[in-house]
């Protein structure tokens, strides 16, 4: 019976400036210091359409010897009814119902950060109840809530899932016949570095800017062209998303990519309920990544 394995995502925290403009900033490992000194790392999360409101919360949350890497534990409780059966009267009618703030292993997972101010690189585990969106969301409200709360500049933090161009190329592959590519642009971090793209962002007071690219009826993009190729760079830092849309084979008509569904992760032993263990666990994987992003360029498109 092959071992039971856990899902770790990969992302990257950025610090954006609403307002565009180039700033100064503390090191990133200081702000993540004051931030989980806070205890102010909460989020409360109202119930709407019917589901139950729940707190997050990012806790435990220590500096590695060496001051490289913070790790922590995020999870939600929610707001429910708990239901005891009544055994003595063999009934679920006569049973004692009380509201409870709870969570569950379901509702909690591990992570790390890797604090160094041109890495940033973050790692989590996923459970059935806590996929990589929900808790990029959840993470990304309690670190703003805390920012908010101390005052700290930039005021806004993005949690970014992200994409090696490998997996991209990887997929292209198997689906060169791309007809169409969206691509949204985010603002650089710390935005100091200014492409014309980005240059046209700060002069409308932008932080996103999406453009299409569609071939011709019948036709497909160039994927191998530099300009193509050029289009997907911005995926392994967080600042860019792309869908594509190609022609299938054997009459597939039409096949998607989208970065927000394709992130990078790996697989790891299942650590249960022992959060501990499932800190070093991710913190293992997240060196591992670390490592890979520091070996040599990925080949290009073929």
């Amino acid at each position: 019976m092959p071992a039971r394995t856990r899902r770790v995502v990969f992302g990257r925290i950025n610090r954006r400036n609403p307002e565009q403009e180039t700033f100064e900033m503390r090191s990133f490992a200081e702000d993540m210091a004051a931030l989980a000194e806070s205890h102010l790392t909460t989020h409360i999360e109202r119930s709407t359409g019917g589901r139950p409101g729940r707190r997050w919360v990012g806790a435990d949350m220590t500096v590695t010897p060496g001051g490289d890497f913070l790790t922590g534990v995020l999870g939600y409780s929610e707001q429910q009814q708990q239901v005891t059966f009544d055994d003595e009267a063999f009934s679920w009618m006569k049973a004692e119902v009380a509201d409870s703030d709870a969570a569950s292993e379901q509702t909690i997972a591990p992570f790390a950060i890797d604090l160094r101010d041109d890495h940033r690189w973050v790692a989590f585990a996923t459970t059935a109840r806590l996929q990589a969106q929900s808790f990029r969301n959840g993470f990304e409200r309690v670190l703003n809530e805390a920012v908010s709360k101390l005052g700290l500049m930039p005021t806004a933090w993005e949690v970014d899932l992200v994409t090696s161009t490998a997996l991209i190329y990887e997929w292209l592959r198997e689906n060169p016949l791309v007809h169409k590519l969206t691509r949204t642009l985010k603002f650089t971090n710390p935005g100091k570095d200014l492409d014309e793209d980005r240059r046209q962002m700060r002069a409308l007071a932008a932080n996103r800017k999406t453009e299409e690219f569609k071939a011709a009826y019948g036709k497909t993009l160039d994927i191998g062209s530099p300009e193509f190729q050029s289009k997907l760079e911005g995926t392994e830092t967080g600042d860019l998303e792309v869908v594509m849309h190609a022609r299938g084979t054997h009459g597939v008509r039409d096949v998607k990519f989208n970065t927000r569904e394709s992130v990078d992760g790996s697989n790891v032993e299942d650590f249960g309920t022992n959060l501990q263990h499932g800190i070093d666990v991710v913190l293992a994987a997240l060196r591992e990544y670390v490592a890979s992003k520091e070996g040599p360029e990925q080949p290009e498109l073929a």
